[in-house]
């Protein structure tokens, strides 16, 4: 019979009701519902005995009106309601509104809607016969309650009579807002029982309801809900243990001062993404888009010299760290000469959660307790939570007492705690200081990520974080870490290239039943000489339907997405009439090798072995592979840049290679970039075409290229556009460009030994 609004967060108020009683001053009205369970007595209780009832403790019924505000442009939320968005009583220009039930003349307790101080203007206890200021007196430790100090007795009142000594069968009494306003409902109390798994016996009641003998005598209370089957419910609301408003605000200033020491800023100092060469201009629609240099974050103190840094960084982003500084709170009125950023260093990100590990040069202390009980103890209890927001380099902190409204049951049997509202910054203490619960994310197996789900933050156990941080050799990503920059771009390869299946080509190779009719798997349409697949025996035609891992419970499946600029003509006929300014944003003309299969794979994990399952003339085979990192390609491939003349050339690759139809003997570097007005843009020199000789001398790598320049006063340039060529004259001023260049790695698969990766 509770409006939505008003329900206790996590609990549902039974409908079923055998009578209501609204209006004191105009009397009584009784309801029958089919189907209500019927109270325990040996004697039937009349619909107009239970309406009597309800009439007979109406003075008792109070409503609790909290005014709201706005803070700092943010909207109130009630934490304590199943809907916690309250902002919808200050557009209505109404107070939020919550049953309450008088216990003493001054003292009314009622369902704690959890509200953060800051957003309160007021607080109101309304009855038939007036009104009168109240302010919080205590908070339940136990029960999702709060004991509220009336400034006055409100006229007209009758505080409940509560005897714990009252004789079953019980009625229950809610009081509610409905479609008639303000309702009071009895209905008979249920004799069900239930254990839990921890070991507590209960018996089920409506949520915030009063238990009352037959004939409407006060026995006891529950707001959440349950009742301890051996009998300790009884008696007044006023005797629960709870926390008075000093001994709150202690518990707070603990929270608040743990908070400073254990969450940390941290802030992430990143290389630039590489830019230009054509390969960026236009990003995969699976790019994780993260191009920052610079970003700040939360971190938790997890040891004197180690800190876990909440940030779900993908291996790309990772590749790209380069500095780690975590800042600790100043102190009011501390010398903001005192307490710099420190140093860290990274250790290891973890395989399971999203955040990594940090080293610090200098030890901190404050190091955060992780609690190690059993969450389901901790229901309903009175916590502390600290929502702690980075913007920036601003560390915002806002502190409110929370409760877990239930535990869900999650990935691989873990118990997580759900408490209303947004909680991805919260962290929540108990009254021992003890961190109980973190926000962070769950790092998802290869293959299982998606844009929004590989980046959701949990609010997770501590307890079940705690193991985790204690076995890093075994929890940790060996292949989500720095890299250096031409490492950046890694991949793994199978060393095939693959088209995407449809319902057509399914039904046609008689595998519909195999891929939800052509919704995944590919066929290989070439296979790289020298490559795993090509070693494993793999041929073009054969279709690739699933990567099995070893612990991964769920296979992977292949499912190649459709690239938009896979038709894109690149303009070679029109490449002169191109400005050098827009070539630069010019994707490359050959295929990318990173795409969602090479990232799947990579996604397993460098020198990890998988199982892929194919279909070869009609049959299912698996053929076992290893993850390799695959040969340099466009991304990774040895660069070099000429300042005399104004250009970037790179050595040509296997993707290269085949786009251009080059053998691995064929000379030639590929113009990467050129730069507007340089010399060699003067000279007609476009991007992605091959300069096979200079001074007829033939050049195979960047290194010869360097060489081959250097000191040359003139300079003839064969020129390679595709399948023409020319041979282009430059003048430079002799100096060159002296400084050697590193030596190539392979560049053609050819040239890999078989069954190793490549560290570059």
């Amino acid at each position: 019979m509770a409006s939505r609004w008003l329900r206790p967060a996590g609990f549902v108020i039974p409908l079923t009701v055998m009578a209501v009683a609204w209006g004191w001053a105009a009397g009584a009205a009784v309801a029958a519902g089919n189907g209500s369970p019927a109270a325990p007595a040996e004697k039937k209780i009349s619909a107009l005995d239970l309406a009597a009832v309800a009439a007979k403790l109406g003075p008792s019924l109070v409503r609790v009106e909290y005014t709201l505000r706005h803070d700092k442009g943010e909207e109130p939320r009630a934490y304590g309601l199943s809907s916690p968005d309250a902002g919808e009583s200050v557009q209505d220009e109404r107070p939020l509104e919550v049953a309450g039930f008088l216990v003493e003349p001054r003292l009314v307790v009622s369902l704690d809607p959890i509200i953060e101080e800051r957003f309160i203007e007021s607080i109101t206890v309304r009855a038939t016969g007036g009104a009168a200021k109240a302010e919080p007196a205590a908070f339940c430790r136990n029960e999702s309650a709060v004991l509220l100090r009336l400034e006055k007795p409100i006229e007209g009142t009758q505080p409940l009579a509560f005897d714990p000594k009252g004789e079953g069968p019980y009625l229950a009494l809610t009081y509610s807002y409905d479609q008639w306003g303000w309702t009071a409902a009895v209905q008979g109390l249920s004799p069900a029982a239930a254990v839990t798994e921890t070991g507590r016996r209960l018996l089920a009641a409506p949520p915030a309801s009063v238990i009352l003998t037959e004939t409407g005598a006060p026995v006891g209370m529950t707001i959440s809900g349950e009742l301890a089957a051996d009998g300790s419910w009884k008696g007044s609301p006023s005797r629960w243990p709870a926390l008075d408003a000093a001994d709150l605000a202690k518990f707070r200033d603990r929270t608040s001062a743990a908070a400073d020491r254990a969450i940390l800023r941290v802030q992430l100092g990143f290389r630039s993404p590489k830019k230009g060469d054509g390969a960026d201009a236009f990003p995969s629609s699976e790019d994780d888009g993260q191009s920052v240099t610079e970003r700040n974050v939360a971190g938790l103190l997890i040891g004197p010299k180690r800190v876990l840094v909440l940030d779900n960084l993908a291996p790309k982003m990772t590749a790209r760290l380069e500095r780690i500084l975590v800042h600790r709170p100043q102190a009011a009125g501390a010398d903001p000469a005192d307490g710099g950023p420190l140093a860290a260093t990274f250790e290891c990100t973890l395989a399971d959660y999203g955040g990594f590990v940090a080293a610090l040069e200098n030890p901190l202390d404050g190091v955060a307790v992780l609690a190690d009980g059993d969450l389901r103890n901790l229901d309903r209890t009175l916590l502390m939570g600290a929502d702690v927001r980075i913007r920036g380099e601003d560390r915002v902190v806002y502190l409110c007492r929370r409760r877990i409204a239930r535990i869900e049951r999650g990935w691989k049997q873990n118990l997580y705690p759900l408490v209303p509202g947004p909680d991805e910054s919260l962290f929540l203490f108990d009254e021992q200081g003890r961190l109980e619960a973190l926000p962070i994310a769950r790092r998802l197996k290869a293959g299982r990520e998606s844009r929004w789900q590989s980046r959701q933050v949990q609010l997770t156990a501590a307890a079940q974080v705690a193991p985790v941080l204690a076995d890093l050799a075994k929890q940790s990503d060996p292949d989500n870490v720095p890299l250096a920059e031409q490492q950046e771009d890694r991949v793994a390869w199978m060393g095939v290239i693959l088209q995407a299946l449809n319902r057509d080509l399914a039904r046609a190779n008689g595998i519909s039943q195999l891929t939800r009719d052509g919704q995944t798997g590919a066929i290989v349409s070439y296979v790289y000489p020298g490559s795993p697949a090509d070693q494993a025996g793999v041929r073009p035609g054969w279709i690739i339907l699933r990567l099995h891992v070893e612990g991964t419970a769920k296979p992977l499946e292949v499912n190649v997405s459709y690239d938009r600029y896979a038709d894109w003509e690149f303009p070679w006929d029109r490449l002169d009439e191109v400005p050098d300014q827009v070539l630069e944003r010019v994707p490359a003309p050959w295929p990318a090798v990173q795409d969602n299969f090479t990232r799947m794979i990579t996604g397993i994990g460098f020198g990890k072995t998988y199982r892929a399952e194919l279909v070869v003339d009609g049959k299912v085979v698996f053929k076992d592979f290893t993850v390799v990192e695959s040969p340099p390609h466009y991304r990774t491939a040895p660069k070099f840049k000429s300042d005399a003349l104004g250009v970037t050339v790179r050595d040509m690759t296997y993707e290269v290679r085949r786009y251009l139809q080059k053998t691995a003997e064929d000379p030639g570097v590929v113009v990467a970039r050129v730069e507007p007005g340089s010399k060699i843009a003067v000279a007609g020199v476009k991007p992605f075409e091959v300069i096979t000789h200079v001074n007829d001398k033939p050049v195979r790598t960047v290194e010869e290229f360097q060489k081959a320049i250097g000191g040359q006063k003139v300079l003839r340039l064969s020129v390679n556009r595709r399948l023409t060529g020319r041979v282009v004259k430059v003048e430079t001023s002799g100096g060159g460009d002296a400084a050697p260049a590193p030596a190539s790695p392979p560049s053609s698969p050819e040239e890999v030994p078989s069954g190793e990766s490549r560290s570059k």
